[in-house]
């Protein structure tokens, strides 16, 4: 499928690759280099009086899905092929679960530092806030694969959570 999709022929690609693993593995390592860019709120954490970390991390989510369709076959790839491959299912596991409870986790600390979201229980917050992203995007790309995809929609959605992670962790004094 890949060789067709591209103009090649199968053996074009092999040339390039061993096997399908080693593909698999350059899938998910393109992936991971766009999941994993640091977004513009991370970048100018605490100089943007006003703009809450929840509206800077999800609010472009349907803007990056948008300009990157290739990261909803991929998110497909992995979330189907788990069930029957244990490595793609400890990839996600270490990638995409332990790693980013971690990197989340030192953000919301560094929020809570530097007062952009109330005091809290980091841990808790980092557990329902990525809970909440791999369900969504769970929900939007694995169930609802056979939908088109409606970036209002997402845009809508994401916007309900916003104002619930803001209601709760925004400091009262920063909200305009």
């Amino acid at each position: 499928e890949i060789a067709s999709t591209i103009g090649l022929t199968e053996g074009s690609v092999y040339k390039h690759y061993t096997n399908k693993e080693a593909i698999l593995d350059d899938i998910f390592y393109y992936a991971e280099k766009l999941i994993f860019s640091p977004l513009p709120i991370e970048q100018t954490l605490g100089m943007l009086q006003g703009i809450s970390i929840f509206r800077g991390l999800l609010a472009p989510l349907p803007d990056i899905i948008a300009a990157e369709p290739y990261v909803v076959k991929i998110m497909r790839i992995m979330f189907h092929e788990m069930n029957h491959n244990e490595k793609i299912r400890n990839y996600y596991q270490i990638e995409y679960t332990e790693k980013a409870d971690a990197y989340m986790l030192a953000l919301f600390e560094k929020c809570v530092e530097i007062g952009s979201i109330r005091p809290c229980n980091v841990h808790s917050l980092t557990k329902v806030f990525n809970t909440y992203r791999a369900d969504w995007a769970f929900q939007n790309f694995i169930v609802s694969q056979d939908k088109p995809l409606d970036v209002d929609k997402l845009r809508k959605e994401l916007n309900d959570m916003i104002a619930f992670f803001e209601d709760l962790f925004f400091p009262i004094e920063q909200k305009s």
